[in-house]
């Protein structure tokens, strides 16, 4: 009797089991691909519910087509949209998420693009050099064969305001550590030996050693994109803010050149400063953004009288966080998008008929000014 009841709870336990791989195959067989892949967990939640809110026909797409992966996003923006859930919690926390992963996506590509060895270094590449007993100097590579070639290195003394080198002799067989970072991907740094000191193409240089091992400092936490933003620009002189203040009066206008959501980077006219506190307000597809922070470094050009301003944001709105996201990777809606080419289009078709030549944005730049940092 007991072996008869033992095979029926078999049975029973079997049939349970069944039933629920047939309701639910589709979904179990998602969570184990994904497992299988390496995604997280939580990731694989979160883009099993893309899959369902989007209908989408064949949801392992989403683990190995990026623009997929964007389509779905932009069709859950449009749909908030059109319930007029947008900017409820739920939908931005959603859309954060989604976000999340999609940048890691991204920073894992680059990643494998990193350089192995110093051959692949582009001439220009600024870097800085540490002299062990003499102190950090700047210097750019001018070329890149069978050794390294480095402008000869400078050395700020803030103190007396002026620049120090060292001569070639001074340089040559020293052991020195080079730091670096190359722009779009991340930071790094090798040690190497000066074999010696002349010049290149008229400028003095030494050349130095090329190194088969590159470590990399430091990898992006968020992908930029380039833009022509316009935005005004103001100056924060206390330490408490209300950030849901939106400036009414005109700041100080500026360009943003480049857009990420922690930071940014942004062209003025005249000499900026660098350690400066400043609030940004603009326009990013027809939604409003505002971006605290401080400006960490400054490039200044003489002969344009204009500045590059390197800007990291301290803080930002999830809703404005995830503004930027949408247009850094491009997810807009398929009409806002088709809107946007039309008066793209349309301007250009006025440009055609003008006599007079439109002010690209350096022109504009330098209209506006500055002396404001």
């Amino acid at each position: 009797m007991s072996a008869i009841i033992s095979v029926i709870i078999t049975l029973i336990i079997i049939t349970i089991i069944t039933r629920i791989y047939v309701l639910n195959g589709d979904k179990i067989h998602f969570f184990s691909t994904g497992m299988d892949k390496g995604f997280k967990i939580n990731e694989i939640k979160v883009l099993w519910k893309l899959a369902k809110k989007t209908d989408l026909d064949n949801p392992m797409a989403l683990y190995d087509s990026v623009p997929i992966l964007n389509q779905c996003i932009s069709k859950i923006i449009t749909q908030s949209r059109r319930t007029a859930s947008e900017n409820s919690p739920k939908t931005q926390d959603f859309l954060s998420k989604l976000y999340k992963y999609r940048t890691r996506i991204a920073l894992d590509t680059d990643g494998k693009r990193g350089l192995e060895n110093t051959r692949y270094l582009d001439v220009g590449q600024r870097i800085s050099i540490i002299y062990p007993g003499n102190g950090v100097f700047a210097a750019k590579i001018i070329n890149n064969g069978r050794e390294l070639v480095i402008s000869m290195p400078v050395q700020d003394d803030k103190k007396n305001r002026r620049k120090l080198t060292l001569t070639g002799d001074e340089w040559k067989g020293k052991d020195i550590s080079i730091y670096l970072w190359r722009k779009g991907d991340a930071g790094y740094a090798f040690d190497t030996v000066v074999l010696g000191s002349g010049t290149f193409g008229g400028q003095a240089c030494i050349f130095v050693r090329q190194s088969e091992k590159l470590d990399r400092t430091q990898k992006r936490q968020s992908v930029r994109a380039n833009c022509e933003v316009y935005a005004q620009m103001y100056m924060l002189k206390s330490d408490s803010q209300d950030y849901s203040t939106v400036e009414t009066s005109a700041g100080y206008t500026c360009l943003i050149e480049d857009i990420s959501e922690d930071g940014a980077m942004i062209r003025i006219g005249s000499k900026g400063k660098s350690n400066v506190r400043i609030k940004l307000q603009f326009m990013i597809n027809d939604e409003l953004v505002i971006m605290y922070g401080v400006i960490r470094a400054v490039e200044y050009n003489k002969i344009l009288d204009q500045s590059r301003l390197h800007f990291e944001c301290t803080h930002v709105d999830a809703s404005m966080k995830n503004a930027i996201l949408s247009y850094v990777y491009n997810v807009i809606p398929e009409e806002q998008k088709d809107r946007d080419l039309a008066i793209k289009q349309s301007e250009a078709a006025a440009e055609t008929e003008s006599d007079t030549p439109n002010e690209d944005s350096s022109s504009y730049i330098d209209s506006i000014g500055g002396g404001f940092l």
